[in-house]
């Protein structure tokens, strides 16, 4: 599955998880500015505002996050948009609020992690 192929509410799970990992830091760098780039040039930058624009207003609080993400139910969305956000964060590093979030998502959505070239007999 592809970003494009997302769900409205699956695109917004994507958009509001970007914007919690690039900005929670107060930092962003050039390397992240490069990723957020990519997924507005996938979904179409007025979806991508619109998006942006909901979630300020949804989720302003952690829990309200948290309680939509668990609504994302399609196991392919899920590892889309957990992959996609994960590279953003590990574009730099990952804080430790991030880092805590990133491993409460993980678990709450079961996805598994296949580092590429990694050979599991």
């Amino acid at each position: 599955m592809t970003l494009k192929d997302l769900s409205r509410d699956e695109k917004l799970a994507l958009v509001a998880l970007t914007e919690l990992a690039v900005i929670s830091d107060r930092t962003i760098t050039d390397n992240e500015v490069a990723q957020v780039d990519e997924i507005v040039e996938l979904i179409g930058e007025e979806m991508f505002q619109e998006l942006a624009e909901e979630a300020e207003r949804r989720f302003a609080e952690r829990t309200a996050l948290k309680a939509f993400l668990t609504t994302i139910t399609n196991q392919d969305a899920r590892e889309s948009i957990y992959g996609a956000v994960l590279s953003e964060t590990l574009a730099d590093s990952l804080s430790h609020e991030q880092s805590q979030f990133m491993d409460w998502l993980k678990a709450e959505w079961n996805v598994s992690l296949q580092v590429e070239g990694e050979n599991h007999a």
